[in-house]
């Protein structure tokens, strides 16, 4: 069994359920943009390489700056909490800030569809997003570095083997 639930914690991801109201369930089936992750591409395999590439030094910045940024749930549907500092940041790097937490958002479902084995219809948290298989697999494919990237594996260095002392020749 994967050991991914810290780095969802560590996200911030699908932290529960909270109770909807009438008047919210009313609001959401008027609008049509009903939550975040509406109208977003799929993720691609450059986008999340590009993705994986900055996430250990975000996960640091944020740290570093005690900025609570992560996918969330306002008003019991999915949405993105970050500050105008954090989403400076991520425009620094290239990114749209709300497509950068979607792909924070997707790869995290991903994982968890992965650990628990199944594609969780009808169970899933309300702030975890709906995963294409296309995005299923992706995560799957690139699952080492997807935990790396959220600090659930150690980094691999690349170390030098030991150089043996020439023998004196006599």
């Amino acid at each position: 069994m994967l050991k991914i639930v810290p780095i969802l914690a560590l996200l911030g991801l699908f932290a529960g359920v909270l109770p909807e109201n009438a008047a919210c369930a009313e609001s959401k089936k008027a609008s049509v943009e009903r939550t975040v992750y509406d109208r977003q591409n799929a993720v691609t395999e450059e986008e999340l390489l590009r993705f994986l590439r900055i996430l250990p030094q975000f996960r640091a910045w944020a740290l570093a700056q005690h900025e609570e940024a992560h996918p969330s749930l306002t008003e019991g549907r999915p949405d993105f909490l970050y500050s105008s500092k954090t989403a400076a940041w991520i425009k620094q790097r290239g990114w749209d800030p709300r497509r950068f937490f979607c792909v924070m958002g997707k790869m995290a479902a991903a994982l968890v569809i992965l650990e628990e084995g199944n594609d969780l219809k009808g169970t899933r948290p309300p702030d975890m997003p709906p995963v294409t298989e296309s995005e299923r697999r992706l995560a799957h494919r690139h699952l080492a570095k997807l935990l790396q990237a959220g600090g659930e594996t150690a980094p691999t260095v690349a170390v030098e083997p030991p150089t043996l002392p020439k023998k004196h020749e006599r």
